[in-house]
This record gives structure tokens, sequence and C-alpha cells, in this order.
């Protein structure tokens, strides 16, 4: 996004300023310095070189202004200019209220002239903070989300995939995959590389796998993979086939397995934190609407990502959406399998993913600062019950598991935790004063 040049005026006895804001975030200070700013940075930068250098018959520091001068010119004159950039920096910053991004932020300088005499004319160039638009909440339109029907066909089939986590699995080595087998895979978007799904396990079913998958997996063998494009199921209506967006995608079968399950008794209720198959089934229909009113709002959730990202752009500084693009690229590059595509693949298709990246990069930088505004604004905060949600059953840690947020954790897992957090909280915000409209 294009910022238009934005230009202010500022003066104190020290510096006279002129301000102009550019595209990326970036800020120029055009500086004025006076006579008086400039003598004394002379005199700072000689005693600074003094220090650095020897000369005959001087400790260092202790030789003459003249002579450090006289037999050091250009280290003097270096150091000079430094010293006025940086004092007339101060003096602009706290004349003028614009903070550099961050404080590794670097301030570059380009020294139009300087003397004693005359003072100095320079420019300053920085990052700062993005001008992040005012949010209107009401002014968000969301469609309303079909909410997941909860019936005993569901109830029953969730039995099950808790029967299946307690099963035990044995691995089949001498044929290719084939119907009813359990499978793990990945499942890789070519495009960008990013996995679907990684060491994932399916039952190739009609009711558990898509067809597209099966079709490709079927007949695979262990350590195999197939190509193909992930498509919708011809049982989804029209507008859930028009709004799925088909990926070139490459599966590759990790196991095949076959499974031990255990019987469904009140013996195997218990382990699951529940007295007998009875409360069992009670226990689940609950989880099961509390999934359904998360899947809502999961889904109104995304809505009110696109929604910001298209209604509220604003400029970003590079610094930051090129650390986050190298970030997503170093974790990509962890996976060898990724690093075994990237050692093999163009320059230009390289290109291709960086640039994915840089484009991820930017949602992910804007969707950060509008939530930061969305979270001040409407004075947000962050609770220990936010940080702590713990399950009240296996069951409930089977079926509706949380991020759980502990001091022994890595500092970059806790801050990712809570930036979870955070921008759950605003994207809820916006959810509870948008427009709802019928997707009808």
């Amino acid at each position: 996004m294009q910022t238009t040049e934005q230009q202010a005026e500022f003066k104190n006895e020290a510096v006279s300023v002129s301000v102009k804001r550019k595209a990326a975030c970036m800020v120029e200070f055009d500086v004025q310095a006076t006579p008086k700013l400039v003598q004394k940075a002379k005199r700072d930068a000689i005693k600074s070189v003094a220090k650095e250098v020897t000369l005959p018959g001087f400790r260092k520091g202790k030789a003459p202004d003249e002579l450090v001068t006289k037999k050091h010119p250009e280290s003097v004159d270096k150091k000079w200019q430094e010293v006025i950039a940086h004092v007339a920096f101060q003096e602009s910053e706290q004349l003028v209220r614009i903070p550099v991004l961050t404080k590794e932020t670097k301030i570059v300088f380009k020294m139009h002239s300087h003397s004693d005499d005359q003072g100095a004319a320079l420019t300053l160039s920085f990052e700062t903070e993005p001008e992040v638009p005012a949010i209107d909440p009401t002014t968000v339109q969301l469609k309303e989300v079909k909410r997941p029907e909860v019936n005993e066909e569901k109830v029953d089939e969730t039995i099950r995939q808790t029967q299946l986590f307690f099963a035990s699995w044995t691995h089949i080595q001498d044929r290719p995959a084939q119907a009813n087998d359990f499978v793990l895979l990945d499942v890789i978007v070519l495009e960008d590389h990013s996995k679907l799904f990684a060491d994932t396990r399916f039952e190739i079913t009609d009711k558990s796998m898509a067809e597209w998958m099966k079709n490709l997996v079927v007949g695979l063998k262990t350590g195999e993979s197939a190509e193909g494009i992930s498509k919708p199921d011809d049982d989804l209506s029209e507008k859930e086939k028009e709004a799925y967006k088909d990926k070139k995608v490459k599966v590759v079968l990790k196991a095949i397995e076959s499974a031990d399950i255990p019987v469904l008794d009140d013996e195997f209720a218990k382990k699951l934190g529940v007295e007998n198959v009875a409360d069992l089934k009670v226990q689940i229909t609950g989880l099961l609407n509390k999934q359904a009113d998360e899947h809502v709002k999961e889904h109104l959730r995304e809505q009110v990502g696109d929604a910001l990202l298209e209604q509220y752009a604003f400029d970003l500084p590079k610094s930051l959406v090129d650390k986050e693009a190298n970030f997503r690229l170093r974790q990509l590059l962890q996976d060898p399998q990724f690093q075994k595509h990237w050692d093999a693949i163009t320059n230009e298709e390289r290109q291709k993913i960086v640039l994915s990246l840089i484009e991820q990069s930017k949602k992910a930088v804007q969707m950060f600062y509008l939530c930061r505004k969305i979270i001040s604004d409407a004075k947000l905060t962050i609770t220990a019950k936010d940080l702590h949600k713990a399950a009240s059953s296996p069951l409930e840690a089977l079926l509706l598991p949380q991020p759980y947020i502990s001091q022994n954790q890595p500092d970059l897992q806790q801050a990712e935790a809570v930036s979870r957090i955070l921008l759950e909280k605003a994207e809820d915000h916006i959810i509870a004063h948008a427009q709802k409209t019928s997707d009808e």
C-alpha cells in the first residue's frame, strides 16, 4: 500500500525540522542544526577520537584538540558527523514525538553540509510504528454460520473415535493401502510447500476421507506419494463447492495400520473419567454441542480476519514483514522434506515461495496491529482463566483440547500462546458488535 507523503515543520533553539512521512512507515527528518549544537558536537568528537589514538608525548585522551584534528582529520570529521546526527536526532525526536519502531531500529543519516559557523544540514531516516486506523466493529458484516447438527449418529461416531484413540496399532508392510485401512499421511500444498496435514491418521472410508484423497491414497505403499487436486466432495452444497478452493497437493503415505479397538463397556468409560457407557453418551453429547458452538465461532473469526484485512488497510514497516517472512522460511527449512524440496527447485520456484511467504507475513503483521488496536480501544484484558483452561476430565481433554500456558514453556511458545489468545479476544469483540446477515 502506498502512503501519500505528509510533511510538517518543527523548530526549537537547537534544530529546525521538516518531517516527511513516506511509504512503508519510513520517516525523514530534514534537519538544520544550529552552530552551537554543531560546535559542541565537534568538541565531543575530538575527545572521542583522542581516546582512541596515540600521539607522541601525550597519553591517550590528553593531546590538545588542535593536534588531534591536525593529525587525524578524517577520523575527527567522520566522528563529528556521527555525533551531529546522534544529537540532532535526539533533539528532533523530542520535538516531533515520532518514535522509532523498536530499540534495534537503525537510524540512517545523510550529511549535506556541516561547519562551525553555518551549523549542519542533514537528513535522518528511520522506521516508525504504523498508523492504524480507528476500527468500528459495527461496520463489519458477517454471514451467519450454520451450526453442525448433534445427533445420535454423531455421538456414536465420536464414541468410536475415542475407542480408536485407545486402540493398539499394527503396521501393515506387505501390501498397498486399501479400503477400511487406517493410514498416516502428510498432505503438502505444492504451491508453497506448506502442510495441510502432518502425521495425521485417516480411515479410508467414504465417511472419513474425501473422495479426492481416497483416490490418491488407495494403491499406495508405505513411503510412496501421489500428486493431485484437492476437490470438494459431490455431496456438498453448491455454495460450499464454490467456497472451496482447489489446491494442487502431494499426499505422502507414511504408514498403513490396522487397529485393535477396545470394547465399549463401563470399564472403558471409567478411563475417560465417567461412570458408565450411558453417562459417556450424555457427556459426549454435551461436548459435541460445545464443539458445534466452537465451529460457529471459528468460522466467524475467519470472516472477521478477512473483513478486517480488506476493510482496514494501512502501511506496514518493511523490516517487520521481512522478519516475519524470514522466520516462516526458517520454520519451513527445519522440515527435512521441505529442505529437500527447496534444494531441488529452481531459483524462480524459490522466489514464488518467498513471495507467498511475504504475502502471508503482511497479513500476519497487519492482523497483529489491528488486534492490538482493538484490544487497546476496547480495554480488553487477559485473565488467568484465559491462560489456563484446564480440562475437567480425560474425555474433555480428548474432545476439546485447549492450549495451556505454563511458566516452564519456552518464551517463544508462551508468546505465541498469548498472541493467539489476544487475537481471539479481539475477533470475538468484533463478532459481538458486527452486523450479521443470513446466508440465504
